[in-house]
């Protein structure tokens, strides 16, 4: 049942991957950027989420302006568009605390710099501590760094505008209303449905679930939902604060998605073994029951989107379809799986009428769960505090070039010249990639935002005030539609928008759109340069996050292997892996973005990235036993294979950290052939082993794809180092990450 190993993908070798000019190296880095910045994606906009915060935005300003104080609306915009980025998927519960947490962050920071503006040395410490935070936050993810922002840009423009105590005070009070309306909104359809996010994440997972049991998988490719998972995890783990039935039922049905997606991708390997064995009509017969079960999850996601009953087709349920496959090895362990999944998706439709129904079923609030949290923002802030960290880094230059840039603008006479610093504090980032991309992406779309927006004022509005709010409602909303998988169209919203708030508060538009021209200009030089005289070159992190991933991947093995691990270990180590190779793969998209020559350790990583991807789907298959420590203790040929492949795995990591060649795993394939003659009977022979024929058949399996990618690895990383880039000196010393640190 084993077959040879596959060729060996092309490897980077001295003169064909080896680094060329640096001219080449920038002309592929602006091909790669051109690309991304004329892409639109619009696959996380949501145009509801647009719509309210536009309203959010839109209500202070038609209010102040019926009052006849537009400058008053202004102040409390600007806390309603602050906290309107903070409008993230998520439980009800946790998205009013996040947006709370940031409106009261920017409405203390404005109250603070409101009343220290004309007190330069105090406000320029405020300036830096803020700065500081924002550039630290953002290693702990979107939501923590948006507080870090919306403190700082705040600060920023009402520091220009100093008053008394109380008229300090009454700022930030308004700027903290104006985000605690946005909040409101944004959970305004609680009463309605309080498990509205829940249901609609657990319902696109499901969606997907159904789409990858109804097509081919293909294993040289990384396991399919693994980010889908993550992120349904994510909007779940506020629900541990509310409790009842509906919510136990969405921490099961996300259970039991990660378990029928394990299923999925075995009987998915068994149907290729099939097709591989000649075996077109039990292939055939796997592939109809995995396309039932599609359809199963299809009515499970439609009843969860729409608070409905759930209506799964019947097939598969009853298992009809396992009658069929009772001949090899292969077919029997089908037959089994796939009555285990028909079990799975029955607890599933019977769980889902449950959780669909919410509001129409007493919430028992006896039982409760803790939440499992994929990572923890403070430890992930706190492993960041060392020298060679790139969010330390990052965050060091924030605090002088925020506050230094302003304090030069005000001594230089320059009227509004914060928006220099807000530049800086929104395009600067840890990597010189980014950074290079944001910078010039916001001065293109700020300068052809300004122009439209100067052509509408001159045109249209002139000094219309209800044709502005207007407009800037309508602006709002394409900044938030936008987002920033859209960076450049982003910006061009916003640089209107911008100018129209300023119109509102009394400042002219015309000059306005000049001020800010040159501004953001400067300010994104400025980014640019930063990010040169200190780098950090995502090259310098990339065999850390390769080593990760790797390291990763043998602890997720060692796990499955032991028999004392509980559920809590076994889903600590399966996140840890997901997050590994989340960072792997994008920091190997940041090294390709940047403008120096990289691509030997770019191709390195590809390969190592596509070799792992075979890795994975055994260990995937292994865990989906649940047995796999049974079978270690009572098949040594199966212990000894394994043990082996450890050894390889973190020699393998190790190479890819330092550098250096590692040593072929020997005798891998022999092995495996060792343990498919003490688990697969001869023709007509009963089962050599005392296992199950599923559980023998998904052992010989998967550990034919763990020996393919170990020995393909080992390949990859014996040949000739690529020498590493020259442009900007050495690379830097990788900076030391915690396993559940987020990418930066």
């Amino acid at each position: 049942m084993s077959r040879s190993d596959p060729p060996t993908a092309a490897a980077p070798r001295e003169g064909t991957g080896a680094p060329g000019t640096p001219a080449r190296a920038i002309a592929a880095s602006l091909r790669q950027f051109y690309a991304e910045a004329t892409r639109l994606d619009l696959s996380q906009s949501d145009p509801v989420v647009a719509a309210r915060n536009a309203i959010g935005l839109l209500a202070p300003l038609v209010l102040a302006a019926a009052l006849g104080s537009p400058a008053v609306g202004v102040e409390a915009a600007i806390g309603a568009l602050q906290t309107a980025f903070a409008d993230r998927p998520g439980p009800y519960r946790l998205r009013l605390a996040r947006m709370l947490i940031t409106a009261l962050a920017a409405g203390v920071t404005a109250g603070l710099a409101a009343g220290l503006g004309s007190v330069l040395p105090a406000f320029a410490v405020l300036l830096a501590v803020c700065a500081f935070g924002a550039g630290l936050l953002l290693s702990a993810g979107p939501s923590a760094a948006q507080v870090g922002v919306a403190a700082t840009a705040c600060a920023l423009v009402l520091g220009h505008l100093p008053q008394t105590p109380l008229g300090a005070l009454h700022t930030g009070l308004l700027v903290f209303a104006g985000g605690a309306l946005q909040a409101v909104l944004a959970i305004a359809a609680w009463p309605l449905g309080r498990h509205g996010p829940e249901r609609r994440a657990l319902a696109a997972l499901y969606r997907q679930l159904a789409g990858l049991a109804e097509r081919p998988i293909d294993a040289a490719t990384s396991p399919p939902l693994g980010d889908a998972i993550a992120e349904a995890r994510a909007v779940l783990s506020g629900a541990g604060h509310d409790h009842g039935p509906s919510v136990e039922a969405y921490r099961v049905l996300l259970d039991e998605a990660v378990r029928a997606r394990r299923d999925i991708l075995v009987l998915s390997a068994y149907a290729d073994r099939l097709r591989h064995d000649g075996l077109a009509e039990a292939e055939a017969a796997v592939r109809a029951e995995l396309s039932t079960a599609g359809s199963v999850l299809a009515g499970i996601a439609a009843g969860l989107q729409a608070g409905g009953p759930i209506e799964p087709a019947a097939p598969l349920l009853a298992g009809a379809g396992s009658a069929r496959l009772a001949g090899s090895l292969t077919e029997r362990a089908a037959a089994s799986r796939i009555a285990t999944l028909a079990g799975q998706l029955r607890a599933m439709a019977d769980t889902a009428r449950t959780g669909a129904g919410e509001g129409r079923l007493d919430e028992d609030a006896d039982r409760a769960e803790v939440p499992i949290r994929l990572r923890d923002p403070v430890q992930v802030v706190r492993a960041n505090l060392h020298l060679h960290s790139p969010a330390l880094r990052h965050a060091t230059r924030l605090a002088v070039l925020v506050p230094l840039t302003d304090l030069l603008s005000r001594a230089a006479g320059v009227e509004r010249g914060y928006w220099v610093s807000l530049t800086i504090l929104v395009v600067l980032r840890p990597d010189f990639g980014a950074t290079f991309q944001r910078s010039f992406l916001r001065v293109v779309g700020t300068l052809v935002g300004l122009l439209l927006t100067s052509l509408a004022v001159h045109y249209l509005l002139g000094d219309w005030q209800p044709g502005t709010i207007v407009l800037v409602a309508v602006l709002f909303f394409g900044v938030r539609l936008a987002g920033q998988l859209n960076f450049a169209l982003s910006s061009v919203f916003l640089a209107g928008l911008v100018v129209l708030l300023l119109s509102l508060a009394g400042f002219s538009a015309h000059s306005t759109v000049i001020d800010r021209s040159i501004d953001t200009v400067i300010g994104g030089g400025i980014a640019l340069a930063a990010a040169l005289l200190w780098p950090s070159w995502e090259r310098g992190q990339l065999r850390a996050r390769l080593a990760d991933l790797l390291q990763a991947y043998h602890d997720y093995l060692q796990m499955i292997l032991d028999p004392r691990a509980g559920p809590a270990q076994r889903a600590a180590v399966r996140s840890r892996a997901r997050l590994a190779r989340s960072g792997a793969e994008a920091s190997l998209d940041r090294a390709r973005a940047e403008p120096v020559d990289s691509q030997g350790l770019v191709e390195l990583g590809s390969a190592v990235l596509a070799h792992s991807h075979r890795l994975v789907h055994a260990l995937t298959a292994l865990d989906a036993t649940g047995r796999a420590s049974r079978c270690y203790a009572a098949v040594p040929e199966f212990a000894v294979l394994v043990d082996t492949g450890l050894r390889a795995l973190a020699e393998l990591a190790s190479a890819v950290r330092t550098g250096e060649r590692p040593s072929r795993p020997a005798g891998l394939r022999g092995l495996h052939a060792e343990l498919t003659r003490a688990l697969e009977p001869a023709a007509g022979a009963p089962l050599s082993s005392e296992l199950p024929s599923e559980l023998a058949a998904i052992v010989v399996e998967a550990t034919d794809r763990l020996v393919d990618s170990l020995n393909s690895l080992a390949a990859v990383l014996a040949e000739p180092s690529p020498a590493e880039p020259s442009l900007a000196g050495p690379s830097p010393r990788p900076a030391e990450r915690p396993p559940d640190a987020s990418p930066a």
